[in-house]
């Protein structure tokens, strides 16, 4: 009987040992202070933990969103190069406009040294929503890998509501981002 008694209460702290981490891990329960590093201090120490454990949650949800973000790139560049090779798919397969405010953006941010660039290409300075855009006005491109244009549409318009908020140091909530995660593995089942 003791036996017994002591193995079910074993069993219940184990369980709940788990559901207080995944309460902890979600940012739902604050979970212990750990004792800083003396030899590895950060400004980051300087924070409040609640700051700091609402950082780690939306850190999580930043990380999908470059993923993503990125691979959307990818793809536009891939397909646009398919379809207007090498030399041509940026004229040829990105709209003037985005062309022009690409470009523009570009100067700008060289006239800041110190600061690195954003990355290889000019499709690199197209901000978020108009890579939808690229995508849907050259959806003869894009058409037969991503189906329904409305889809891809209402995908970006989504997305970026949550992108806005994580750029703006918003707070999701975990409803958020369980459906960010949602959109993000629709379009990794739609592209491969």
């Amino acid at each position: 009987m003791v036996d017994e008694e002591l193995q079910a209460f074993l069993f219940r702290a184990a369980t709940g040992n788990v559901a207080v981490e995944e309460l902890v891990e979600r940012g739902e329960l604050l979970g212990p202070e750990r004792p800083a590093d003396p030899t590895r201090s950060t400004p980051l120490d300087d924070f409040s933990f609640a700051i700091r454990v609402e950082a780690g949650r939306m850190a999580r949800v930043y990380e999908l969103l470059f993923c993503f973000e990125n691979s959307v790139r990818e793809l536009i560049e891939s397909r646009l190069k398919e379809a207007f090779g090498i030399d041509g798919w940026w004229a040829e397969g990105v709209p003037e406009d985005l062309r022009t405010k690409a470009s523009k953006l570009e100067q700008r941010e060289k006239r800041t040294p110190w600061h690195g660039p954003r990355g290889g290409t000019l499709l690199a300075y197209v901000d978020f929503p108009d890579l939808g855009r690229i995508i849907t006005e050259g959806w003869q491109h894009f058409e037969d890998l991503l189906g329904q244009a409305e889809w891809v549409k209402n995908l970006f318009d989504e997305t970026n509501q949550t992108r806005r908020a994580i750029a703006h140091t918003g707070v999701l909530s975990q409803h958020d981002i369980k459906r960010m995660e949602l959109r993000v593995r629709d379009w990794l089942r739609v592209v491969g």
